[in-house]
């Protein structure tokens, strides 16, 4: 969406090919939460932010992070963002999008910059006038499959629509690959990481499948961080709000917002390694399209004590666990004493409004932080850190910023604020410079050039 409106507003003639019978992707079916540094939010606030002060919280993020994954990322993409953020505030609310509130997460983001956006539903709202300019075309229902390359240019693109007729493209400009992650292709997945991480439920829209990384990984682009699949806990962060988790016993046992990986280790440590968010009929109604993604049907009941026999649940200590939560949200209390958790139900509302619902807690992955290495323009490179004429990249198809998800708010802000970048980039056939050094300064080069020698030896 914001690749196609800059690129549009730059005065590119646009084909936008989606795979939904939609505008929005996994935007609309998100959590919401997004990360603008410098913003006119944190000003109104009162709050101070810098560039640095933010890069300095990402790579802390990204520390806790590089002794357990592959993690390369691109320090000019990072400060990129940083820089241009505000922007991207300022032009969803032009647009129309609200936010609500700032969410507290201060183990990650250590100054408040994170807001909640009111209806996810308003991204697509924002974008569709673009799509509908006499210089913009969408093709929904229609999947890229290849790229056509000539002379080392992306020069077109093949795809199919939802008949099965084969549509093929010829640009003047270029390409920009803007196809989001691989976390519903456990195929790919499983050729990066361990099996249980290939098969497990994740969250969002079927479509992101890897389509873009493979089209652009047969061409020769650079991919990275492909074997960073954080293992979480499936729910929205929007969803768990609202909930308290609670094991077999009744029990709370962990910050229910807090770091995902904290909430994955707590959930290993419980007995039989189960446990329920507890929520009540309000959240259960208001957030159904978030409980929907959720990989285990919710179990139901009028009150707690019947929620604890269908869910296999001690039913004192569960009241008393509910009774708990609700009696600390009375107060003015900030921080709950127990675990520390400070991202509150807003307006503090209790779970008490029957009936009651429990739905499983389940590990699978979310976020996969793997993409096509970028230039400045984001414009793909290869394994050698050339540019790929033609070909940019924006959102989940882009791997060097991706490493700092565990902030929070940066996959949605990064893809709009980086999509822009990248639009405005094809429509004025811009280039920019690679950070960090290529493969070229290690094997492939020698390996290459052994490889030229005996093939003019059998010649």
């Amino acid at each position: 969406m914001a690749a196609t409106a800059a690129a549009a507003a730059s005065g590119a003639e646009v084909h936008a090919v989606e795979a939904l019978d939609d505008i929005g992707g996994n935007s609309v079916w998100s959590t919401g939460y997004m990360a603008f540094v410098n913003s006119r939010a944190q000003a109104e606030a009162g709050i101070s932010d810098s560039v640095d002060a933010f890069i300095a919280d990402a790579e802390h993020s990204m520390d806790l992070l590089r002794d357990r994954y592959p993690l390369i990322h691109d320090p000019v993409l990072l400060r990129m963002f940083a820089e241009l953020s505000a922007e991207t505030y300022e032009i969803l609310l032009a647009r129309g999008v609200r936010f609500s509130r700032f969410i507290p997460r201060p183990l990650q983001h250590r100054t408040d910059r994170m807001l909640a956006v009111e209806d996810m539903m308003a991204f697509r709202r924002a974008f569709a006038p673009d799509f509908a300019l006499p210089n913009v075309r969408l093709f929904t229902r229609t999947s890229a499959r290849r790229l056509i390359s000539e002379n080392g240019r992306v020069t077109g693109l093949l795809a199919q629509d939802a008949e099965g007729r084969r549509l093929r493209w010829r640009v003047r400009q270029g390409v920009v690959m803007a196809a989001g992650g691989y976390q519903a292709n456990p195929e790919l997945r499983a050729r990066h990481v361990p099996g249980f991480l290939a098969r497990a439920p994740y969250l969002g829209v079927d479509t992101c499948r890897g389509d873009g990384h493979l089209m652009a990984g047969a061409i020769g682009a650079d991919l990275i961080n492909m074997g960073q699949v954080l293992p979480l806990v499936i729910v929205s962060s929007s969803f768990v709000e609202d909930c308290i988790a609670v094991n077999r016993n009744g029990v709370r046992f962990h910050d229910e917002a807090g770091p995902y990986e904290r909430r994955v280790e707590a959930l290993q440590h419980q007995p039989g390694k189960t446990a329920h968010y507890i929520f009540d009929n309000v959240t259960f109604t208001r957030k159904a399209a978030l409980l929907a993604q959720m990989p285990e049907t919710a179990v139901s009941a009028p009150t707690l004590s019947e929620l604890a026999a269908r869910a296999c649940i001690d039913p004192q200590a569960l009241a008393a666990s509910v009774a708990e939560w609700n009696a600390f949200l009375t107060t003015d209390e900030q921080k709950d004493n127990r675990f520390g958790r400070v991202i509150l139900p807003e307006g503090r509302r209790s779970i008490s409004e029957g009936p009651f619902h429990a739905v499983p807690m389940v590990v699978g992955s979310n976020f996969v932080s793997g993409g096509m290495r970028v230039n400045s323009a984001m414009q793909v490179v290869d394994v050698f850190g050339e540019a790929i004429p033609g070909l940019y990249a924006a959102g989940d198809s882009v791997g060097g910023l991706n490493p700092t998800a565990e902030l929070g708010g940066m996959r949605l802000c990064g893809g709009f604020t980086l999509g822009r970048v990248a639009g405005r980039a094809v429509a004025e056939g811009r280039t920019g410079q690679i950070s960090g050094p290529a493969l070229q300064g290690a094997f492939l080069p020698s390996m290459l050039s052994s490889r030229i020698a005996l093939v003019n030896m059998r010649e």
